[in-house]
């Protein structure tokens, strides 16, 4: 009786023990480029392009594995872009976003490891408006809001703590003025494309 109870007692041991070696966590620091929406707005009967010049940015991301090939992510985004008005530069708009994502993970153990994402992002951000057009205009805080994220990547590993990793996440966000109406809004819906290294523990 005795032997059996060790026994039992080795056996769940060691399934503790696989338990805990299977969860992970990971942090990574990435250098982010953009693609924003390319709009048309109408003002008096005439059509106006508003399009984006992107600038790169910077992001930082935690992601905690559990058992399986599931994560949960957190991260972060802050990425710009100039932002012209048919012929006229308009000023630069400024994007901060975060995301809390849901991760499927494939060949989790393999060097090349893909995976697909989605969650809930939070997205703001600030226009500085162009010198040219009013030398004493103001930077405006832009609304921030609550919206869906989805994302898809993959990591390569180059030792047991260190790997590359790229991704693409997109997060539909209109940008508007704090307190304007909804009309007034601009489409910007950025797609991020993101390359960067994690560092796993």
């Amino acid at each position: 009786m005795i032997r059996i109870f060790y026994r039992v007692l080795f056996v769940l041991f060691i399934l503790s023990g696989l338990r805990v070696a299977a969860q992970s966590s990971d942090v990574a620091l990435w250098i982010v480029d953009s693609e924003l929406s390319t709009s048309t707005i109408v003002d008096e009967g005439e059509s106006i392009e508003v399009d984006f010049d992107e600038q790169a940015g910077y992001g930082f991301s935690f992601n905690r594995h559990w058992m399986g090939h599931f994560s949960t992510e957190l991260a972060l985004q802050k990425y710009a872009a100039d932002m012209s008005v048919g012929i006229f530069e308009a000023g630069e708009l400024r994007i901060t976003s975060v995301t809390a994502m849901g991760q499927w993970h494939f060949n989790r153990d393999g060097r090349f490891a893909p995976y697909v994402g989605g969650g809930l992002a939070f997205i703001g951000g600030e226009f500085e408006i162009a010198s040219d057009l009013d030398p004493d205009a103001e930077t405006l805080d832009l609304e921030s809001e609550f919206t869906w994220a989805a994302a898809v990547g993959a990591n390569v590993r180059l030792t047991d703590h260190f790997a590359l990793t790229g991704e693409m996440k997109y997060v539909p966000w209109e940008a508007r003025e704090e307190g304007e109406v909804l009309d007034e809004a601009v489409e910007v819906d950025p797609v991020t494309f993101a390359a960067g290294v994690r560092f796993r523990f």
